[in-house]
């Protein structure tokens, strides 16, 4: 039971009873009022129409309280008239209906009354409507005409009427509950297949999807968005396992190679100079794992929202012409040379060190990844910082192969590199720098996109919207 009532089908048909429910209450309501204000509207207009005709009968004598016979037999014709006159402040009855004493103690006797009225009194067998006009003999005499009906009839009709609606109101509740009940199952049949079908969709088979329906409603577009959700989740997960065998790669290596060296140089005694040249080795080793793992830390620590971006004024171009300075040296002994073009200061609003960090894993990847040149440096690595149509832009080029155009979209993915890029030397990357470029750009609020040139080589393009 307590399952049931959790459902959706049962919320629904309870949602359901409860608004026919308040619907015919008030529709029972107003049918009800409306009944009754059109029988007593009908009552009341013969209670007029008789007073008018009482008038009629009474208007062909001067001083009507001296009645003919042929008046008294057509006010007996029409029902329950009784006629007062005025003396003294107090009205006497000079006309009473046949049948109408039982009524007359509950009319009210004074003959001052100004115009016409209806009123409802207490009889002896149930309620009296009585219509009261004034009326002024051809004598002038005042008087009161009053003609009285019970509305017995109308009472019995009403009660009638209110049983019904009781009984049937209930009824219909009932009947339509069940029907609304039978209808949601019918209703909601598919989302339970599509339940039973999600829930065997383990994380070893992200690949299944749910079989779209024919119908295009709004159990289709639930299904056309889940399988959505599957595709992304196993994007996710395909992801996160070549993150971690990429990462489990990267760290074997380094791992290792300072297991080798221990290893050889405990087998025998060594000299010292033998310790130093192995330490010097695990020292490099050691480095490198250390390099990995503040990576993996930053582009972690990236995912869960946990580093602060600040928004302050920064001179691009002026970052961009410090690391090239600093690459400098290291770029000439590879026979590289690095250019910076720049013909105006660049601001933009961004966290001074992480762009700082953009360029240099952006120089870094370039000048890794470029063909030397000459001893001259003919081979020259470009760095271009301007404004253009609102936007600062950060465009660094290197010599070289180029890209496999297939690779071209997953540059900036964690431990990737291209089948035909190679580091120049042995100079060795891990795979994460262009990642940490990405989420650099990412967080503010820019783009980033790279492209072979025509000429060789590669560009790499980052925008950001100018201060």
């Amino acid at each position: 039971m307590r399952t049931l009532v959790h459902t959706v089908r049962f919320r629904l048909t309870l949602w359901y009873a409860l608004v026919l429910s308040s619907v015919l209450s008030a529709a029972g309501a107003l049918t009800y009022a409306l009944v009754s204000y059109q029988l007593v509207r009908h009552h009341d207009a013969a209670l007029m129409e008789a007073a008018t005709e009482v008038g009629r009968v009474l208007s062909t004598q001067a001083d009507c309280e001296q009645l003919t016979e042929t008046q008294r037999r057509e006010l007996d014709r029409i029902g329950h008239v009784i006629l007062f006159h005025e003396l003294a402040g107090a009205g006497r009855v000079f006309y009473r209906s046949p049948g109408s004493s039982e009524v007359t103690s509950a009319i009210d006797h004074r003959g001052h009354l100004q115009e016409a009225r209806f009123e409802m009194v207490p009889g002896p067998s149930g309620a009296l409507r009585i219509y009261s006009r004034p009326y002024r003999s051809r004598a002038g005499r005042p008087g009161l005409i009053h003609v009285v009906e019970s509305l017995g009839e109308i009472t019995d009709l009403l009660a009638s009427l209110r049983v019904a609606l009781l009984l049937m109101a209930p009824l219909a509740v009932v009947l339509s509950a069940a029907s609304g009940y039978w209808l949601a199952g019918r209703a909601l049949a598919p989302v339970d297949q599509v339940t039973s079908l999600a829930r065997d969709i383990e994380a070893s088979q992200l690949s299944r999807r749910l079989p779209v329906p024919r119908a295009r409603d709004e159990i289709g577009r639930l299904v056309e968005t889940f399988n959505q959700m599957i595709a992304r989740l196993e994007a996710s997960f395909d992801a996160m396992k070549r993150f971690t065998a990429d990462a489990s790669h990267e760290l074997r290596g380094p791992l290792a190679t300072m297991r080798g060296a221990i290893d050889i140089v405990l087998a025998q005694p060594r000299d010292a100079e033998e310790y130093r040249r192995v330490l010097a080795s695990v020292g490099e080793d050691v480095d490198r794992l250390r390099s990995i793992a503040e990576d993996l830390l930053v582009l972690a620590r990236a995912d869960s929202g946990r580093i602060r971006v600040e928004r302050l004024p920064v001179r691009l171009d002026v970052v961009a012409s410090e690391l090239a300075e600093s690459f400098a040296a290291a770029a000439n002994l590879q026979g590289r040379s690095l250019a910076v073009r720049c013909d105006e200061p660049v601001v933009l609003l961004g966290d001074e060190r992480w762009l700082h960090q953009l360029v240099f894993n952006l120089l870094d990847n370039a000048v890794k990844f470029s063909n030397p040149g000459s001893e001259d440096g003919s081979a020259q690595v470009t760095i271009e910082v301007r404004r253009a149509e609102g936007v600062a832009r950060l465009e660094i080029t290197n010599p070289g192969p180029g890209i496999p155009p297939e690779a071209l979209d997953h540059m900036f993915e964690r431990f990737y590199r291209a089948d035909g890029a190679r580091p120049y030397r042995g100079a060795e990357g891990f795979g994460l720098g262009l990642a940490i470029a990405s989420w650099i750009v990412e967080a503010h609020g820019g783009t980033i996109a790279a492209r072979n040139r025509t000429e060789g080589g590669v560009a790499v393009s980052v925008t950001f919207p100018a201060s």
